[in-house]
């Protein structure tokens, strides 16, 4: 069985392929990325442990994209923001119930501690706490060094976007990010703020 199958987060993507390619050659790579992805598992098992559900899926897929000359890149980075909106459409309506955006903002550091703390592998530098602004660039992500070691750190792009995406359908809870690691810069620039 093709493990990509398991992947709830890439479930979508081969309609995406079937629509971007043809409905052969989507089978094809997605025959071929399950291949890939399996054997970047059996090749170092430990990454099992890693935050890898979804960067290892994307490396492969970008791995077998990019060896038949489709663009790898583009194609995941629009499936991250097409993921990254219905998210953000589920976040809208949880933050729409009356109190949960004040209640998300007073616990900003602990919510933004479990999901990118050092615990979860991530270094970070704390800019700003609440109430003005909560602030904390990300000096280095563990989907990016995984994707970076596995020697194609364009594929956690996908991730990247689908976060930025998501984080806008906060309400009350204005969300901006600048710039990212995966994309050359020195950090991941989180700026959280409650209006």
């Amino acid at each position: 069985m093709n493990p990509l199958n398991r992947q709830l987060f890439f479930k979508g993507f081969r309609k995406r392929l079937e629509q971007s390619l043809s409905p052969e050659k989507a089978a094809a790579v997605w025959e071929d990325a399950g291949r890939e992805y399996a054997r970047i598992l059996s090749d170092d098992p430990s990454l099992k442990e890693h935050k890898g559900a979804l960067t290892l899926p994307a490396v492969a897929l970008y791995r077998v994209l990019s060896t038949t000359g489709e663009d790898a890149e583009g194609l995941l980075c629009a499936y991250g923001d097409e993921m990254g909106n219905r998210f953000a459409k589920v976040v809208r309506r949880i933050t729409g119930i009356p109190g949960v955006s004040k209640l998300l903002w007073k616990r900003i550091d602990k919510t933004m501690d479990r999901m990118s703390g050092e615990v979860k592998g991530y270094k970070r530098r704390i800019v700003s706490e609440p109430p003005e602004m909560y602030g904390v660039d990300i000096l280095s992500c563990p989907y990016h060094e995984i994707a970076k070691q596995l020697g194609a750190e364009k594929a956690v792009l996908c991730v990247c976007h689908m976060d930025k995406a998501y984080m806008k359908g906060f309400r009350r809870i204005r969300y901006e990010r600048t710039t990212a690691v995966s994309e050359g810069a020195e950090c991941c620039d989180y700026r959280l703020r409650y209006v």
